[in-house]
């Protein structure tokens, strides 16, 4: 998915937010916006997808402040909110009536932990019951049938705290398909609050999958500009899951691989681009969504 100017008016206004939650204010805070306005101005984004862009806007902090890292404390945060309560989820999990379709349901709610979106995500909803959760496409049947002749899984990651749920989904998937060889891709450096690999070692992940970067520092995957190790991996394993909306607006140009895409629907564009509603939900490969 491409760039649009409301694309451009909404990564600006990221920075506006990111130097908030870094405490800046006054001229520092006034010199990081000018640098990220300027940068805007004079980049041809039209062939560019939104999280390549945000990167290169995100710099912006980096060159004016020296930080490289601004949600560093913020993603700690968000992986201790969802590790200090993941024994109540597991319960759930195990308590369900399909426990794999469960685990599944908390890796796409996970997704609302983002503080890249257009609105601040509610904590609240992670914790309510997930058996009234309406999905607009659900795809788990076709992803469940793959699960039983696969040998290898490849989950791209997206947002922190998101993550804890999906160690669940791959604690799950060991459990029933012991036979599968996990994955699970990570930004290859900080990109607003995406998991990277010290915070995937932190929460745990690698006891169920190997952690693999993927070379990339923005809120996204695309393949083209991705590590070599990782394209390999991409290209040879037998399912693919790619979470969060970022990864959805970087992988659903991907025509050669069957991708199954678990993400919230968060901005206008995305609902344009895609004929789903603001704010569903979605599991779905790229055959069953709309547009």
């Amino acid at each position: 998915m491409l760039m649009r100017n409301e694309c451009a008016v909404c990564i600006l206004n990221q920075i506006i937010r990111a130097t908030g939650y870094m405490g800046l204010s006054g001229e520092l805070a006034d010199n990081v916006f000018k640098e990220a306005l300027r940068k805007t101005a004079e980049t041809d984004y039209s062939e560019l997808t939104p999280p390549v862009f945000s990167g290169g806007i995100y710099d912006a902090i980096t060159g004016i402040t020296g930080v490289r890292d601004p949600y560093k404390r913020l993603r700690k945060e968000q992986n201790d909110l969802v590790l200090g309560n993941a024994g109540l989820f597991r319960e759930r999990i195990n308590g369900s009536d399909d426990p794999l379709f469960t685990s599944l349901i908390y890796s796409l709610l996970g997704n609302i932990i983002d503080y890249g979106g257009v609105e601040i995500f509610d904590a609240s909803r992670i914790f309510g019951a997930v058996d009234d959760v309406e999905l607009a496409v659900n795809d788990y049947e076709i992803l469940k049938s793959r699960l039983e002749r696969a040998a290898s899984l490849l989950v791209i990651s997206d947002n922190a705290g998101e993550a804890v749920f999906d160690m669940l989904l791959l604690e799950q998937i060991r459990n029933d398909y012991p036979g599968i060889k996990a994955f699970y891709g990570v930004r290859s450096g900080p990109a607003i609050n995406d998991i990277i690999r010290e915070d995937a070692e932190y929460i745990g992940i690698g006891k169920s999958a190997e952690i693999i970067e993927t070379g990339s520092t923005y809120a996204g995957t695309m393949i083209g500009l991705s590590d070599p190790g990782f394209v390999k991996l991409y290209r040879n394993s037998d399912i693919v899951i790619s979470k969060g909306q970022g990864n959805f607006e970087t992988l659903e140009m991907e025509k050669g691989k069957e991708i199954f895409f678990v993400f919230k629907v968060k901005c206008g564009i995305v609902a344009d681009f895609s004929g789903l509603p603001l704010n569903s939900l979605v599991m779905a490969y790229r055959n069953s969504i709309p547009k």
